[in-house]
């Protein structure tokens, strides 16, 4: 078995790297993102998913019998345009799927989906749901979805789950995700002795999952889908969070007290979705996933 990550040194990718090795410790695992570095003690190659050639090279070099794609942009806003989008989510997507189907041997393929390709729905969303992604990051996950699901059709060799992901938060996440935005505005209002917490709409609700339990259930619904050629999950842990409860959440945790400003944007319209999780459950025992409060703890530990 030989495993490749895309986008290794992300936030996700980081996880699920040290996850693999703990299962695992003789498994060979390669790694692959635009920044090269060494990464639990796994040295992260270089390459560009975008250039066809240097993806052919690599494929053809390491010969991987998995891959776990999670290269991509997931940030959710409209300052970034929908070429960048188009050409990390989907583009990178269809090059990678070439280079691996030239192996003409038997490959596993997972790929990091999003709920964000049913929509603002206000009904309960199955795998078997219409999908209407509203913004460019949904459609560009869902123009992903389908190159997969016509690249599986065309080539017997090649075999792919999708798992949609729900919110994932955690600690040492980026800026620009709601989780780790506002546990750094918490620890400026902290520095600065301040009360008032300016924040953008609170009414939306998520389904925020823990990034270290969301890596684990990647090889288990990989694994749980040896008979079946193509299979879809919603993955989301139970925790349905008004947005304006976790941030009252976490101003609890950090023992601050401040008046929550909420102002509208448009930089992220999705609402959240009553998704179904029952395919997923099947699988993954709801014990699986960590206290809500605990992640929140971690994240405002691992700020700065």
């Amino acid at each position: 078995m030989v495993t490749l990550v895309t986008g290794a040194t992300g936030f996700l990718g980081k996880y699920l790297i040290s996850h693999l090795r703990k299962i695992d410790p003789n498994e060979i695992i390669y790694g692959c993102a635009l920044n090269a570095e060494t990464s639990d003690n796994l040295k992260i190659e270089s390459i560009n998913l975008t250039d066809a050639e240097a993806v052919t090279v690599f494929i053809q070099k390491i010969k991987p019998t998995r891959v776990y794609h999670l290269a991509g942009i997931a940030r959710v806003t409209k300052e970034i345009p929908f070429e960048s989008y188009f050409l990390q989510n989907t583009i990178a997507t269809q090059i990678l799927l070439k280079a691996l189907v030239s192996l003409n041997s038997p490959v596993d393929f997972f790929l990091t989906s999003s709920v964000h390709v049913y929509g603002n729905q206000t009904d309960i969303v199955t795998e078997k749901s219409e999908l209407k992604p509203n913004g460019v990051y949904g459609f560009t996950k869902y123009l992903a979805e389908e190159t997969l699901k016509t690249f599986i059709h065309q080539y017997p060799n090649l075999r792919g789950v999708v798992g949609r992901l729900y919110t994932c938060i955690g600690p040492n996440q980026a800026l620009g995700f709601v989780a780790s935005d506002i546990c750094k505005k918490i620890k400026e209002l902290q520095a600065n002795a301040a009360n008032i917490l300016e924040v953008g709409p609170i009414d939306s609700f998520r389904r925020f999952t823990d990034a270290r339990d969301m890596v684990t259930i990647f090889p288990l619904l990989l694994k749980a889908s040896l008979d079946s050629r193509f299979e879809v999950f919603n993955i989301a842990s139970p925790n349905n969070i008004q947005i304006g409860e976790m941030i009252q959440t976490l101003l609890d945790l950090a023992k601050v007290s401040a008046t929550i400003v909420s102002t509208p944007s448009e930089n992220n319209t999705f609402k959240g979705l009553n998704v179904d999780t029952s395919k997923m459950a099947e699988i993954i025992p709801s014990s699986s996933f960590r206290p809500f409060v605990s992640t929140l703890q971690d994240i405002l530990d691992s700020t700065v």
